[in-house]
């Protein structure tokens, strides 16, 4: 049987053009002329991979990826991104959202069929995978995972990081994780320049160190309290034996390595062409998701700790800060910062 692809494209050439090179290329397709048209004929015969434009009449590509990911039998079917545009923000808005590739046109025949047979292939061995006795179906939650630890491992006297303290540093011999009892923790990574980055939050139910532990002998970033800490430490042999003869922990943190791995790459791009403005949206819209209660935040957070979070100047943090609270983005009160609404302050990080 034919593999279906959905064309959604509103220019009539590129639209026919592709529906005949894969034509010949052993594919069944059928084509919408607009977003409206398409999430219609998705929604009427689901197709093997979807490839659409994003700038369309109707109803633009990204309306239509989130109509689609909300419908449970289509929103695992691939969905590829054409488009002309090439900047950064597309693609990483576009990914975000969750498709699964993205090519620019104008495209190279042979790549573009590449790209679509290899994630073609790869979602029906998702497929096999999930459909399989041995799949993973739900993954426990941190707060499970650390509920579940055999109290032999929590002997540890807890211990009481004060703000701004070191927990551990880049570079230092690994000998134990930290289970994270209360507080907040910042992780932070040395640049090629010398400069200190801000590379993630922790807060419960967390533990701290399990990428370094699994890595080698050495700490991969340095953590200090980003307020008071209070933490168990466990010892890296003992965690790590654990771990590898409990199936649901080695699902569970392989899950949150790979996370954090996503996370990290997003980081790097976003601070070597995102402008000051998706830096600090980013950076507070990771900070709402910390303090956030009954759907708003109140952020106790210094300007230089915000300037080094962002990955840039106190003056510019300032600067664009003053910005965001003349948008109504954001309130000051004092050195908080106050957030009531997300949504428009996330949708700036894109």
């Amino acid at each position: 049987m034919k593999n279906k692809i959905l064309i959604i494209e509103d220019n009539h050439d590129v639209r026919e053009n592709l529906s005949e090179l894969l034509t010949l290329s052993g594919f069944e397709t059928f084509t919408a002329a607009n977003g409206k048209l398409g999430v219609e004929a998705a929604m009427a015969q689901t197709p093997d991979l979807i490839l659409c434009d994003i700038m369309m009449p109707e109803m633009d590509g990204y309306a239509v990826l989130r109509i689609l990911s909300k419908n449970e039998p289509l929103s695992s079917v691939p969905f590829l991104f054409l488009t002309a545009k090439t900047e950064l923000a597309d693609v990483r808005r576009g990914m975000t959202l969750g498709a699964d590739d993205y090519i620019t046109k104008p495209f190279d025949d042979v790549e573009l069929l590449d790209t679509i047979e290899m994630r073609i292939r790869k979602h029906k061995a998702q497929g096999a995978h999930n459909n399989s006795p041995h799949a993973i179906i739900n993954l426990p939650t941190g707060e499970q995972i650390i509920r579940s630890l055999p109290e032999a491992l929590m002997e540890g006297e807890a211990r009481l990081i004060r703000k701004k303290d070191l927990l551990f540093a880049e570079g230092q011999t690994c000998r134990y994780v930290f289970v994270i009892q209360s507080g907040r923790a910042i992780a932070t990574k040395i640049d090629n320049y010398a400069k200190e980055v801000v590379t993630r939050l922790y807060q419960y139910p967390v533990i701290i160190g399990v990428a370094s532990a699994f890595a080698g002998n050495r700490y991969q970033e340095t953590v200090k309290a980003f307020e008071d800490l209070e933490v168990i430490p466990i010892r890296k042999d003992d965690f790590i034996s654990h771990v590898l003869h409990d199936p649901s922990s080695a699902s569970y943190f392989l899950q949150q390595m790979a996370s954090y791995q996503v996370q990290a790459d997003e980081k790097l791009l976003l601070q070597a062409f995102g402008s000051v403005r998706m830096k600090l949206a980013a950076t507070l819209a990771d900070l709402y998701s910390f303090y956030e209660e009954n759907n708003m935040a109140v952020i106790p957070v210094s300007r230089e700790d915000l300037a080094s979070m962002a990955g840039t100047a106190k003056e510019t943090i300032i600067r664009c800060l003053s910005e965001f609270k003349e948008e109504g983005l954001v309130t000051i009160q004092g050195s908080d910062i106050i957030i009531s609404s997300i949504q428009k302050l996330a949708d700036l990080r894109y």
